[in-house]
């Protein structure tokens, strides 16, 4: 059996959320890294255990927690106005300075905003190592409600966040869907 490399057991290590889930992907990871090529299995359409991948992140990307979070960061935006993703910086550079409400709302802002990320680089990440396949990602988990969210609120963040942010992952999500939804930073 091929040993993980430390990114792939890195990105194994995000891609589940509980024990039975992480045998699942483990158990995935192991076969696909056993084959003669390391993507051969997960990119046959046939291959249960990408399946059950796809399965727990579209789990993943319609949970209630991704969805509570998506609520939480365009609401933000929606009441901070001109200037709504620096400021959520702002007060967290700040936050000892802000009323505890002020700066748990900020920091919960702060988490959706990582959340949300760490989805979309997980599955771009997946999907460059050759667990899945582009077409997974278009048909089954980056529709376009969700690149709207990707593009008008994630990363707007991130430039405000820093501003020679890594737009690696933006630029592979706007390729994916040949430049739909509409892209603000494009």
């Amino acid at each position: 059996m091929a040993a993980l490399r430390a990114g792939d057991w890195c990105l194994h290590q995000a891609a589940v959320a509980d024990w039975k889930r992480a045998r699942i992907v483990w158990i995935f990871i192991q076969e696909s890294c056993s084959e003669s090529s390391p993507t051969q299995s997960a990119m046959t359409g046939q291959d249960p255990q990408r399946g059950l991948l796809i399965s727990h992140l579209h789990d993943q990307f319609w949970s209630r927690k991704y969805y509570r979070a998506a609520r939480l960061v365009r609401s933000w935006k929606d009441e901070h106005g001109r200037g709504w993703a620096g400021e959520l910086f702002r007060r967290l550079d700040s936050a000892d300075e802000l009323p505890a409400e002020e700066r748990e709302r900020a920091a919960r802002t702060n988490d959706a905003r990582r959340l949300i990320k760490s989805y979309f680089r997980k599955t771009q990440q997946l999907c460059s190592r050759g667990f899945l396949t582009e077409g997974d990602l278009r048909d089954h988990l980056t529709m376009p409600q969700r690149l709207e969210t990707l593009f008008e609120i994630i990363e707007p963040f991130e430039r405000a966040r820093k501003a020679d942010y890594k737009r690696e992952m933006f630029d592979f999500y706007d390729a994916l869907h040949g430049g739909e939804p509409e892209r603000p930073e494009r």
